[in-house]
């Protein structure tokens, strides 16, 4: 037997738990840009910090080279995150 039959998930489960986790990284691309909106109106400085930070975990998470992940997030330039979520479009 083998371990998802253990947990006792019936076949469409199955399907459903595999499809969540070959899109993940759509969700963290879709994730990346709605942070990058909200950033753009947010006036509380401490989201702000939160909202980069945030950016910064995700980038890690689809795997960007760690260069490019600082290049991106050192001047916390919205415009060069947005132009990277462009052409990953």
């Amino acid at each position: 037997m083998d371990q998802k039959e253990e947990k006792g998930y019936t076949p469409y489960q199955q399907k459903v738990i595999r499809r969540f986790y070959e899109n993940k990284d759509l969700r963290l691309i879709q994730k990346l840009g709605e942070l990058v909106s909200n950033l753009y109106v947010e006036t509380s400085e401490k989201k702000r910090e939160y909202g980069w930070k945030r950016i910064k975990e995700i980038l890690i998470d689809l795997k960007v080279h760690p260069h490019e992940v600082e290049f991106l997030t050192k001047d916390k330039n919205l415009t060069v995150i947005s132009k990277k979520l462009a052409e990953v479009f």
